[in-house]
């Protein structure tokens, strides 16, 4: 599932206000909310993967290249 990550900035450079909300609907109702109390704030909604996705697609991509160059290897060797 994906999160959604909003960060709310102001004008006046007072600083940035982050939040984890469960799904990006949320942060976007959020983010309207909000902008309806002060148009001149600055909001975005930044979509936020799980961990243990975001590791998993890592090692996939790592064993690719293992693949890869054993592939290599192997075509070279002939």
């Amino acid at each position: 599932m994906i999160k959604a990550l909003l960060i709310v900035s102001a004008m006046a450079g007072i600083g940035q206000y982050t939040t984890e909300l469960p799904s990006m609907d949320e942060c976007l109702k959020a983010r309207q909310v909000i902008l309806q109390q002060d148009a001149n704030i600055k909001t975005l909604c930044i979509p936020k993967m799980d961990e243990s996705v975001q590791m998993r697609r890592f090692f996939d991509i790592f064993m690719d290249m293992i693949d890869q160059i054993k592939t290599y290897d192997e075509v070279e060797k002939k």
